[in-house]
């Protein structure tokens, strides 16, 4: 936006009123852009600009707009003035006339804050009930608010033609919609909705998404006959067992059928041995279709095998050759290997598809087999993955006692590609966010921007990107590139004097931090999970004020743990916390890290093994199983980074190798 005269706007400030004089500046900036005049440029110097910028957009957060508005004029030709007239634009929403809004977002369309303006808009058109407004701008909105209140001016302005079956497609959904939509709901009811077999469609899917007082709520639009098997329905959601259990008193319907097969199969999860015995009660007495039968007779099987049972390979074996999906094939060959079956555990990768064969996680397993079994052919197994640098490539040199592969591969710049990109508007603008920390707004832009970037701009972009401390980028670009031996700039050493601080601190090797930190985040500094984990080493943060109390850290709440600074000590004091508990062994560790130490101990329990690589490939969480050899492949990497010997796998998977006499090798 591009103001000439500051003056004027001062003036204007001072003889209006507040309210008037914000919106009138609004406008005034707005058509001063919308008029297209070029900024009179002037030398800048870029950190003050960016100082100014953070300033204002906190002063915002706090609800200043004439801290907004001074920074606007002040802050003409940086390129993320237009952040600070969104924000002044959305606090405003209610006043600002429709051509404005419409103009700003015109010229805006591309840009990270247009989707949450236009939403903002759109419900302030609803809300105020401008609906000739909101219908000429609303119609391509997906917020389902603005929807309902689009159907309902379509009620009110007599455009009922197909607004039934519009209202019904709102309607039918697994939760409760926004109150928006209460109104033209009940004009839709007035005309006889929602007939019983939509009210049970809906019911369904309240049930999908666990909102059981919804399903409750729909039983008064079902028939009968239909309320009678929600009854059914909810008292499995509410009491599983209880509910199976008294279903062999059921009579043989299509609706009974379905509520056991769906029950058996969840409970199998959860308790293989009741479903096991549930279903020998019940499958007499249902006139089942094969299929139905053959789902519930895997999911117990499988679940047996889950729990390493003795029973679980006859279990498997004994169904049709069609039920030996890749999943049950793979637990298949872990419960053998559990119980010393090589023979089926070679036999289970066998039947294996040839792209599941051919994964770096079978073909190890191949040869761990062959070793066993004798056969000679296990070394060349071994020999082929050995070659690269994976979890499974690292282990299999470590059984050939062969140094560790790792080939790094060289990133050159490119300097007339980097002046173009820099010279890209949106490309300088994802930087720039980036700088001011903006951090949501930057990733939104920069994919954006790499979409239209060919194999080598995005390379170039990564290198910019990694040169301004934007880690993460560089490492998801490069991966999307093929670059996967650019190693320095996948595994940066990020913080790394607080990394040594803190490792030498509490005696954490800083190659397990790292490789747990890139694990965690991708070396996202405000990386936030939907479970609430925060930061570099996502932290929860209960257990953050936990170590904080017993290590005697500083700690101020949740917000703390996106600062590398607070999250760092707190998350290798936690580790350290751990490698104590677990005497070292970190395959515990790190699964205690990211399943929880209850977890762990009950693993621990049920799979004494002496090879820490079995117990590992046998977790039941498969995010666990991924998670574990992903760290230690990383900490590998690491230290390789850091040029230390690589101890850390030999150590906790092959106990007393205690490391690796050969260290790092490239073979070409």
């Amino acid at each position: 936006m591009i103001v000439r005269d500051a003056e004027i706007l001062g003036r204007m400030m001072a003889r209006l009123g507040k309210t008037l004089t914000l919106l009138s500046a609004v406008l005034l900036l707005v058509m001063a852009a919308a008029s297209g005049m070029e900024p009179e440029l002037q030398p800048t110097d870029r950190d003050a600009e960016r100082e100014r910028f953070r300033a204002a957009w906190a002063a915002g957060g706090r609800g200043d707009q004439a801290a907004l508005l001074e920074a606007i004029i002040e802050l003409q030709g940086y390129p993320l003035t237009p952040f600070l007239e969104f924000e002044l634009l959305r606090q405003r929403i209610d006043q600002v006339p429709e051509v404005v809004v419409e103009q700003f977002l015109a010229r805006h369309r591309d840009w990270s804050f247009a989707a949450s303006l236009e939403g903002a808009w759109l419900r302030s058109l609803a809300r105020r009930g401008e609906y000739e407004a909101l219908t000429r701008h609303g119609r391509g909105s997906n917020i389902a608010e603005v929807q309902c209140h689009l159907a309902r001016a379509d009620q009110l302005a007599g455009r009922t033609d197909g607004l039934a079956d519009t209202v019904q497609s709102l309607w039918l959904v697994g939760q409760s919609q926004h109150r928006a939509c209460d109104p033209v709901f009940a004009w839709w009811r007035r005309q006889g909705n929602p007939r019983p077999e939509v009210a049970w469609q809906r019911f369904h899917l309240a049930l999908r998404a666990n909102e059981e007082g919804l399903a409750r709520y729909l039983r008064r639009y079902l028939d009968d006959d239909r309320r009678y098997w929600s009854d059914l329905w909810l008292g499995l959601h509410s009491r599983p067992s209880q509910t199976l259990r008294e279903a062999r008193r059921w009579r043989d319907h299509e609706q009974a059928r379905l509520i056991i097969e769906t029950g058996l199969v969840r409970l199998a999860r959860s308790d293989w041995p009741q479903a096991a015995t549930i279903w020998r009660n019940v499958q007499s007495g249902f006139d089942w279709a094969e299929q139905d039968r053959q789902r519930i007779e895997r999911e117990i099987a499988l679940f047996k095998a889950v729990a390493l049972e003795p029973a679980a390979l006859d279990a498997i074996d004994a169904l049709p050759a069609e039920a030996l999906d890749q999943q049950v094939l793979e637990w298949r060959a872990r419960a053998a290997m559990a119980h010393g079956r090589w023979d089926v555990v070679l036999d289970s990768i066998q039947a294996m598809s040839l792209t599941d064969q051919a994964s770096g996680r079978w073909r190890y397993w191949r040869g761990r087999a062959l070793a066993e079994l004798g056969r000679p052919d296990a070394a060349l197994a071994f020999a082929s993955l050995a070659a690269e640098s994976t979890y499974y490539g690292f282990l299999s040199a470590l059984r050939l006692n062969q140094g560790l592969t790792v080939c790094s591969e060289d990133l050159s710049a490119d300097p007339a590609v980097q002046r173009r990109l820099m010279r890209d508007a949106e490309f300088e603008r994802a930087l720039e966010l980036w700088q001011v920390g903006l951090n949501g707004h930057a990733r939104r832009t920069w994919t954006g921007v790499s979409r239209r970037l060919s194999q080598s701009e995005l390379r170039q972009a990564a290198l910019l990107a990694s040169g301004q401390q934007w880690y993460d980028r560089a490492i998801h670009v490069l991966v999307n590139t093929g670059d996967m031996r650019a190693y320095p700039w996948r595994f940066p050493l990020v913080e790394q004097a607080r990394v040594q601080a803190a490792s030498e601190r509490w005696g954490v090797d800083p190659a397990l931090v790292y490789g747990l930190m890139r694990a965690e985040s991708a070396m996202q500094p405000d990386a936030l999970s939907p479970a609430g984990a925060r930061g570099l080493l996502q932290l929860m943060p209960g257990t953050a004020q936990a170590v904080a109390r017993r290590q005697g850290l500083s700690y101020n709440g949740q917000g703390d743990l996106m600062s590398p600074a607070i999250n760092i000590p707190l998350g290798v004091a936690h580790l350290a916390e751990l490698q104590e508990r677990y005497e070292g062994a970190w395959i515990h560790v790190a699964a205690a890290y990211n399943a929880g130490i209850g977890a762990v101990s009950r693993w621990l329990d049920s799979r004494p093994f002496v090879d820490p690589d079995i117990w590992l490939e046998t977790l039941p969480f498969f995010e666990t199983r991924d998670y574990v050899p992903r760290v230690l492949a990383f900490a590998t990497l690491y230290e390789w980074r850091l040029q230390a010997e690589p101890r850390v796998l030999a150590a906790n998977m092959l106990p007393g190798h205690g490391g690796n006499a050969y260290g790092f090798v490239c073979t070409p």
